[in-house]
């Protein structure tokens, strides 16, 4: 059978499943899953389901981790999940990321073939030599991480890679139980990058039918620095931020609104916050130069739900959301280093989206089934004020209509899910190329399965197939030797994925737990985007081919007062010529152990293992050994109590690194890090 009467049959099948599949079956009685401490709910995924019940690869960083990690950008917390590879710096504005060798790549953070998503929301930002993704990781209470495309069918068209997705702090993590009111106050320092932080989380809920939140956020960045103590990126800046939150319930209706505001001040920073200044790189005296850079990035979204108690064949959603993310670049104060005037000026990404959707509770006897349909339009603007080849300006308007199937007989849960979406994107007139609008479509089927062995073991499986929108950036970029790719085409993916999951307890002593995930993926992708060439030579094309194959394990186990948890990434990737992917990450294995001495005491220790790997140029990344640190106490009674101090090293032994998928390097040297906290 060919690839296309295969994708055919696909299409055809997951759209007869999700229609049919509404219609009775009979089964057994089924228990509820059980959250557990190590097995997560997952929120994302469908239908909200415990990790190990997920057809996929997944991994939930919980607030609890979130505190042993201690983070100064997102890039700490995600450098912990298998699978998932900066490619950016030690930066706070350097972040960018892949998923099983999707995503960032060329000399920014763009993350085509992965989607990001805070509050459910996407996230996106391309800019030569920055970071994709600015986000105050205080505000965080949960990471989600879905690899491969099983959850592509909710939130966009094209993420081979899969969905990072992050939630922030709730009323409910902020007020005691009983009480109206509650916060908490919080001081952070770091010595690597040098950054001082300060911050206040307030949540208010004076009836059932009213809470909010209300949370500020000042981080003083400093410079990051190598083993030897050599300045590799320079993020001098003020960064508050700020988080507004309200709910309010009517009946079986409520109206939600949130907004998110980071305006980071930057004072003679780097501009290239991928690699840093790189001095004397093409002669004596080359710099990227060093300006007053602000970026500011805003996430507003007003939403209406309406679940009535009586009917379970609604539970609808409607989302109005707009974010912007921009950078604005000024020359700096230093004349030795100054920024190149087409890399000055503002240059942003708007985006308003509405969203409406439904969840549907079609179960019957013996049977559970939901059923989620939705339709989303958005409309991007890609703006520069100073008009660049490099940085081309563009509009993106699209649409797009799912529907994702969730049914469970007895032991066998079959997710099914369609989607279609379709995009036009036309060129601005500040781009001097002939260049005209493009217009794209994207069907992607997908269907996974997982059944249940035992209580403790499953086995789930799933094949999807993925388009990729190429992106503003890669229609209309260009130079003054090369013109954009007039014949660049969308990419075609095919994934497979099997695994196993276990969930049990009382294995090895009576009481204890253990949660395992295994996942083999393989990847099939036709006309995979490439950015080739080098320097003003470089221009975006399509490889006929390219096949990327690997797995995930994740392991944890809870004795009495001890945790321990281990992930294992294997990634392999080449071109139909047989030649390695650029971008590809370490392969490695995370050993974490936890010890609760008592109430009060928390002491971990975490381990990153990463074996060497050689780049297409000819180039070594040398495999590395880093190993972390970290305690927390925090008193549960008396005159201390709701008070909480952590401590951590990361890179206790200084260790001189720099991971293979990261653009520049070396990786940040020892970081000492100390916060002190107060709920009330």
């Amino acid at each position: 059978m060919t690839q296309h009467s295969f994708r055919a049959t696909l299409l055809a099948g997951t759209t007869c499943l999700t229609a049919i599949l509404a219609f009775p079956a009979f089964a057994q009685d089924m228990t509820a899953p059980v959250v557990t401490l190590l097995d997560p709910l997952v929120l994302r995924a469908g239908t909200p389901k415990v990790a190990s019940e997920v057809p996929q690869s997944v991994s939930v960083v919980d607030a609890q981790a979130l505190d042993d990690i201690a983070p100064i950008h997102i890039g700490e917390v995600l450098a912990t999940v298998p699978g998932v590879a900066g490619t950016g710096s030690g930066s706070f504005f350097g972040q960018g990321f892949n998923i099983r060798g999707f995503g960032a790549n060329g000399l920014a953070g763009g993350e085509a073939g992965i989607v990001q998503l805070i509050d459910g929301e996407e996230k996106y930002y391309e800019s030569y030599r920055q970071g994709a993704i600015f986000v105050e990781p205080d505000f965080l209470r949960q990471v989600e991480v879905l690899r491969g495309p099983g959850s592509s069918t909710l939130y966009g068209a094209g993420a081979l890679g899969g969905v990072i997705a992050m939630e922030t702090i709730e009323a409910s993590d902020l007020i005691a139980e009983g009480k109206t009111f509650g916060g908490r106050a919080k001081l952070g320092y770091s010595s690597n990058p040098d950054s001082v932080l300060g911050s206040l989380a307030l949540g208010w809920r004076p009836a059932e039918d009213f809470e909010g939140v209300a949370a500020f956020a000042w981080r003083k960045l400093g410079d990051t620095k190598d083993s030897e103590g050599n300045t590799t990126i320079r993020s001098d800046s003020n960064t508050p931020n700020l988080l507004l939150k309200a709910k309010k319930t009517f009946g079986d209706q409520y109206v939600a609104f949130s907004y998110q505001h980071l305006e980071a001040k930057g004072d003679n920073q780097d501009f290239d916050q991928m690699h840093g200044a790189q001095k004397d790189l093409y002669y004596p005296g080359f710099s990227w130069g060093v300006g007053d850079i602000t970026t500011r990035d805003q996430t507003a979204r007003l939403v209406w739900g309406w679940n009535p108690a009586e009917n379970r064949y609604i539970d609808m959603k409607a989302v109005l959301s707009y974010t912007n993310t921009m950078k604005d670049v000024r020359q700096g104060d230093d004349p030795a280093e100054p920024i190149m005037d087409a890399f000055l000026g503002k240059r942003d990404y708007r985006l308003w989206k509405f969203k409406l959707d439904n969840t549907a509770d079609i179960s019957g006897e013996g049977y559970e089934h939901f059923l989620t349909t939705g339709a989303e339009v958005w409309r991007q603007d890609r703006s520069s004020s100073v008009p660049s080849s490099s940085h081309p300006e563009g509009y993106t308007n699209g649409w797009s209509v799912f529907a994702l199937s969730e049914v469970t007989w007895d032991k066998l849960t079959v997710n099914s899910g369609l989607r279609y979406e379709k995009q036009r994107t036309e060129p601005k007139d500040s781009v001097s190329f002939d260049t005209e609008a493009r217009e794209f479509e994207a069907v992607e089927p997908q269907v996974a399965a997982i059944y249940r062995l035992s209580d403790a073991w499953s086995v789930f499986g799933s094949v999807a197939f993925v388009n990729r929108i190429p992106t503003v950036d890669e229609l209309y970029d260009g130079s003054m030797v090369t013109n954009p790719n007039p014949n660049l085409k969308d990419e075609k993916g095919k994934n497979l994925e099997i695994g196993t999951s276990y969930s049990g307890s009382s294995i090895l002593a009576e009481g204890d737990q253990a949660v395992m995930k295994l996942t083999l993926y393989r990847n099939h992708i036709d006309d995979m985007i490439i950015r080739a060439g080098d320097g003003p030579m470089a221009y975006y094309t399509n490889v006929e081919r390219a096949y990327l194959r690997g797995g995930e394990l994740e392991a944890s186990y809870l004795l009495n007062d001890w945790e321990l948890g281990a992930a294992v990434t294997v990634t392999e990737g080449v071109d139909q010529d047989d030649v390695d992917l650029e971008y590809l990450q370490n392969n490695r294995v995370m050993l974490q152990a936890v010890w609760n001495a008592n109430e009060a005491w928390r002491l971990g220790a975490r381990s990153t293992l990463a074996a060497g790997r050689d780049k297409p140029s000819g180039e070594r990344r040398a495999g590395y050994g880093v190993h972390d640190v970290f305690a927390s106490w925090s008193p549960q009674s008396g005159m201390a109590e709701g008070i909480e101090v952590h401590m951590g090293v990361d890179n206790l032994t200084d260790t001189d690194y720099t991971p293979a998928s990261w653009l520049g390097g070396p990786a940040p040297g020892r970081n000492f890090k100390l916060s002190l906290s107060r709920s009330f």
